[in-house]
């Protein structure tokens, strides 16, 4: 799979723990990714929107024939709190896994994300857990007069 290193495109769809009309929207992904010696790496751009960030963000993770299994780490990010209009960024992790398996045919990647949230802050929320489905496919880089390292995908 090392041959398969490079950029990659797709989105992940909001599955449980969102309500409508947020459960089953999709979130574009841009996604540049190394594969070596059974160790993934890379970094992220997703579409910035209500749940998701619009930042570029690193990720570690592992492949062993066709099972590809790798996390993305989020750090002081803005919540929206229960009035459902204000934000407020509170210095916190949180993790979301993705797992999924490899269509060489295709060369695409498709699986179940996955986040469990434990937030400790000043504020007092509680962020159920959260999933949905995900895929990224091989893609060429888009060419165009845009500034694509504004989205950190360099």
């Amino acid at each position: 799979m090392e041959e398969l290193s490079g950029y990659w495109e797709g989105y992940f769809i909001y599955g449980l723990g969102f309500d409508l009309p947020f459960f089953g929207e999709r979130v574009r992904l841009f996604t540049e990714m190394e594969f070596k010696d059974g160790i993934i790496t890379g970094h992220q751009t997703e579409e910035k929107g209500p749940f998701s960030t619009g930042r570029t963000v690193n990720f570690t993770g592992f492949w062993e024939k066709d099972l590809v299994s790798f996390t993305v780490q989020y750090t002081n990010n803005d919540v929206i709190l229960e009035d459902g209009f204000s934000t407020e960024e509170i210095g916190h992790v949180f993790e979301i896994t993705y797992n999924g398996t490899f269509n060489p045919k295709k060369k695409a990647i498709n699986g179940l994300w996955f986040m469990e949230n434990e937030l400790d802050s000043h504020l007092d929320l509680e962020i159920p857990p959260a999933e949905g489905l995900w895929v990224l496919k091989k893609a060429k880089k888009p060419v165009s007069g845009f500034d694509y390292s504004l989205l950190g995908l360099s």
